[in-house]
């Protein structure tokens, strides 16, 4: 570990950080076992996109058993990823990429090689991190998990969230509950700002590390979901109280949400330098089962997806698609915008 100072203006970041790349351009410090993650250009801003993604959304799980009526990715069923393909990922980008998300269509802790992905990435510095539904959860998985930076649960407000829940904060896992912000979950998100536990006592709030706030966007099974899509005012409305929550653990939001906010909040400078609007193409990506990289996995896979082979990798693609210029053109137009349209 070395302890390294970073003035931001008249802010010092003082950390400790067991991983670093630099180049030309940017240098990148790292700590695997906090997270802390410290972006700083050469010229003293930050850069619009890093030589490879910070962190690349990995979708292991090919099916899922659930069959959410508003899952994004879409009923469609293909294989689970092989674990030869997810080590050939983190072969390609382990000495940049520092976190991968686990993901796909489904549980992550259900592939049949879930331990071997997970020691996998740990073993080469890149901390992994999924989220689950909690259903069929066990005490094998829960132990794996320990190697993980976080484990986000979906609040279904079913026995198997708050369970699931219980057992990961009792293991000492990093554990958070992944909300999604829609227009009927629109109570139930102010209330918890407002430090209201809505869950009735049924988890232990002052062990869960966060609640992030996920945007609803119509997309693949709930593509014609329109009664779900907050409206403007329920949006504004969270705006003016997301920055001063009254909650006992901490609050977040996925990058397609604080687009949103932003339009109605003025953070504070501390809270600005954690905020990240869309980081698609210019410093995450999605991978999909069949191996297609793709700026973003809300992102037509047929339309913006690019087949890896061992020819052109992940670094040659990122570097040179068509499809990841096009979305970092719309972000260099916009930077609060979703090149998705979502």
């Amino acid at each position: 570990m070395k302890t390294i100072v970073i003035s931001e203006g008249n802010i010092f970041i003082k950390g400790e950080f067991d991983k670093t790349f630099e180049n030309e351009k940017y240098v990148v410090h790292f700590n695997t076992k906090t997270g802390l993650e410290v972006l700083k250009g050469k010229d003293g801003k930050d850069p619009f996109m890093t030589n490879l993604p910070l962190l690349i959304d990995v979708g292991i799980m090919g099916s899922c058993l659930n069959a959410c009526s508003f899952c994004y990715q879409g009923p469609h069923d293909e294989p689970h990823m092989t674990l030869e393909n997810f080590k050939s990922i983190i072969d390609q980008v382990k000495d940049h990429t520092n976190q991968v998300a686990l993901g796909g269509r489904g549980d992550p802790n259900l592939h049949p090689n879930f331990k071997e992905i997970v020691e996998y990435a740990r073993d080469n510095m890149v901390v992994p991190n999924y989220t689950t539904s909690g259903i069929n959860l066990t005490d094998d998985q829960i132990e794996i998990s320990k190697l993980c930076g976080a484990v986000a649960v979906s609040d279904y407000e079913k026995d198997f969230t708050y369970d699931a829940l219980n057992r990961l904060m009792d293991a000492g896992i990093k554990t958070n509950i992944h909300f999604i912000f829609s227009n009927p979950n629109f109570e139930k998100s102010i209330n918890m700002l407002a430090g209201i536990d809505v869950w009735d006592g049924k988890i232990d709030i002052e062990k869960l590390n966060a609640v992030v706030f996920l945007l609803f966007k119509p997309q693949g099974s709930g593509k014609y979901r329109v009664d779900l899509i907050p409206t403007r005012d329920q949006i504004k409305t969270f705006s003016g109280m997301v920055f001063t929550p009254y909650s006992k653990f901490k609050i977040g939001m996925d990058s397609c949400l604080i687009n949103h906010v932003l339009e109605f909040a003025n953070p504070n400078h501390i809270q600005r330098m954690a905020i990240d609007t869309c980081e698609s193409s210019r410093m995450s990506a999605y991978i999909s089962p069949s191996m297609k990289l793709v700026p973003c996995s809300f992102a037509d896979h047929s339309e913006y997806g690019i087949e890896m082979t061992p020819k052109y990798g992940i670094e040659f693609l990122w570097q040179n698609s068509f499809s990841f210029e096009r979305f970092r053109k719309r972000l260099k137009r916009n930077p609060n915008c979703c090149p998705v349209g979502l």
